[in-house]
């Protein structure tokens, strides 16, 4: 009885028990305050079955009900709401010592979004309301990836309002009981997670709410836009004055003016993530690891980190080639940056023997670090895995490489290129253990080849693979093929096949004598400062570039120096141009590529788009859809 008495106590709101225990503190003698603090203490600790305090998640289902499981079990918004959760979540950064997780309360009474302690995220339908109601789904999803992402922002920066007896006892207290109450049980603004500014922790969230729903895949430009902007609507929805400030939070208006400015410092910065793709795609690899690193600083994205990841493993790989040819030439990779995403072939194995090297490991150590950074930040898309599993292969982790490849497998079972590198991990596996595995591989292989013919990887590894178990006939048949196909580049690999099976050097491709012109008022070499003066008004941006955060010594740094001038886009190192890019809208068929330039000797391969390079003519194309989008001039090959 005593039990049930003290639960219903228990339900009395927080704001009316705290405006009684202001009352009586006052009232009763400074000694006896601890007992009665004491004792309402432990009334309001005290958990009735099923349930626990309001700052606890079970709290809300036990008192609201779960929403998903009765009135919206047939309602598709819920199945959205937990799809752009678990997206965000995978993105987020992790709160300690908690799960996120989300709720939808059984309440139409306002529109809840609330971090609590335990992980928990509640809302409730009226969230969703606002959030999809009269818009596509895709910009009710952006809508509500904004919001969840708020909350998770919330939630790793542990600023939820832990208790909120704490922020009303500032309100209804008076400065003893408020010291009392803090020197006697130990809250205090820091362990509460309430030190700092409520305006410095709204636009913190804000921010960070914004990357996480970006990162995610999610369109944010959307929702902060002049006409149709979602922050004043939800303000209206809430009946909120959106130039108000109230509670030391920062008023709508104001929010809305700091989300436009980190916005647009984002798109400032996208300039460094583009410099650092283009440079990757000439083999600039430090430098495009340099531009990739300053941009993570910004937006840690799961491409990004991706990226760096690439270009230390592209490093480790040259590396191998130069010091450890006879390894170099074993086996096909794929390296996948992204464009968005876009993919370079290397291989490499052998023995081990390069493993001793300490330069070698450190640049594979490096790329293992970014990659599954990026696996942590993307949950879906497969370029990071791939290269996981490239990176770990050359660690000599086989096991763990064919458990990457086995998720990608999970999600994708006909997924050509995880099934190449699990194939080869296998193979390498197999040899360390002392089995025989390589019947089983040319199986996996031949089966992907069948899936899809345009992986000239998958014809030049079971070559490889069939020279290893002797059976030179079969491998003869795989290499010949891999020379003849349209999509092999003319690159050392191939060198490589063709001195192997004619003991000659493959004949001089016939090289065609266009060259695509860059703009006349610009060319690789000129000064920057010069073309700039020259070019007359247009967008320049400067960014430095640097490696003191390596760890291996070096400590340089260089101006990154970034001019867009109509569709023209002039990248310079220091003051010297390195490179030009000039975009088109889609114009020729890539078919007509090697008609028209010449058998490309590189190819990139990517999901968003392939960049054909001619290193010893000093330009490359950019296709996306089957179609030229871009040209790129720098300084030739020496």
């Amino acid at each position: 009885m005593l039990y049930f008495i003290l639960c219903k106590i228990r339900r009395i709101t927080i704001e009316t028990f705290l405006i009684i225990f202001n009352f009586f503190m006052k009232k009763i003698p400074h000694y006896s305050r601890f007992v009665f603090l004491a004792l309402l203490i432990i009334v309001f600790s005290i958990k009735p079955i099923h349930s626990q305090n309001s700052d606890y998640s079970p709290w809300w289902i036990y008192y609201h009900g779960d929403y998903a499981q009765t009135e919206g079990k047939k309602n598709p918004r819920v199945k959205w709401a937990y799809r752009v959760f678990e997206r965000l979540k995978e993105v987020a950064d992790k709160p300690e010592g908690a799960i996120p997780m989300l709720y939808i309360v059984n309440t139409t009474q306002g529109n809840y979004a609330m971090a609590l302690p335990d992980g928990g995220i509640i809302i409730n339908p009226e969230t969703l309301r606002i959030c999809y109601e009269g818009v596509p789904r895709d910009y009710g999803d952006s809508r509500l990836a904004f919001i969840l992402g708020h909350e998770l922002a919330h939630l790793a920066n542990k600023d939820y309002g832990l208790y909120e007896v704490y922020r009303l006892i500032e309100t209804y207290g008076d400065q003893k009981t408020q010291r009392d109450f803090k020197r006697h049980f130990k809250f205090s603004a820091e362990n509460l997670g309430l030190s700092g500014s409520s305006g410095d922790k709204e636009f913190l969230a804000d921010k960070n709410g914004c990357l996480y729903a970006s990162m995610a895949g999610y369109n944010i430009k959307i929702l902060n836009r002049e006409k149709d902007n979602f922050f004043y609507y939800w303000a209206k929805q809430a009946h909120l004055d959106v130039s108000s400030s109230k509670n030391r939070r920062p008023s709508i208006k104001k929010r809305v003016e700091f989300l436009r400015t980190q916005l647009s410092a984002i798109g400032r910065h996208m300039e460094l993530f583009r410099a650092g793709v283009l440079l990757y795609q000439i083999g600039s690899y430090q430098d495009a690891a340099a531009a990739f690193k300053q941009f993570s600083l910004v937006y840690p994205s799961s491409e990004v980190f991706n990226n760096l990841g690439a270009c230390y493993l592209s490093q480790a790989l040259d590396l191998i080639r130069i010091r450890y040819n006879a390894y170099y030439y074993e086996f096909r990779f794929s390296i996948p940056i992204d464009y968005s995403s876009s993919a370079n072939d290397f291989s490499s194995r052998g023995d081990n023997q390069y493993l001793k090297d300490k330069e070698i490991v450190r640049y594979i150590d490096k790329s293992l670090e970014y990659f599954k950074l990026a696996v942590a930040r993307d949950p879906i898309r497969g370029q990071c895995r791939y290269n996981l599993s490239i990176a770990l292969i050359l660690k000599a982790e086989y096991a763990a490489s064919m458990a990457i490849s086995d998720e990608i497998l999970k999600r994708r079972p006909k997924d050509v290129l995880a099934l190449n590198n699990k194939a080869i991990a296998f193979y390498y596996y197999g040899q360390k253990e002392g089995l025989d595995v390589s019947q089983k591989i040319i199986s996996t292989l031949e089966d992907a080849l069948k899936i899809d013919s345009s992986k000239v990887e998958i014809l030049y590894n079971l070559g490889s693979i069939k020279e290893a178990r002797k059976r030179n006939s079969g491998a003869r048949f795989y290499w010949e093929k891999y020379l003849k196909h349209p999509l092999t580049p003319r690159d050392n690999f191939y060198t490589y096949i063709y001195r192997k099976l004619y003991e000659k050097l493959p004949p001089m491709m016939v090289r065609q004598n266009r060259i695509p012109q860059p703009p006349s008022w610009v060319h690789p070499g000129d000064s920057f400062g010069q073309v700039v003066k020259n070019a007359g008004k247009n967008k320049q941006e400067m960014f430095t570039l640097g490696a003191s955060q390596d760890g291996n010594g070096d400590n340089w740094s260089i101006q990154l120096q970034v001019m867009v001038k109509d569709s023209v886009r002039v990248l310079a190192l220091g003051d010297t141009v390195e490179l030009i890019e000039h975009q088109l809208n889609p114009i020729e068929e890539i078919a007509q590529i090697g008609k028209i330039y010449g058998i490309p000797p590189h190819i990139i391969r990517s999901s968003d788009g392939n960049f054909y390079l001619y290193k010893d003519r000093g330009f490359s194309i950019r296709e996306k859809n089957g179609k030229v989008c871009s040209f790129i001039w720098f300084e030739r090959g020496f």
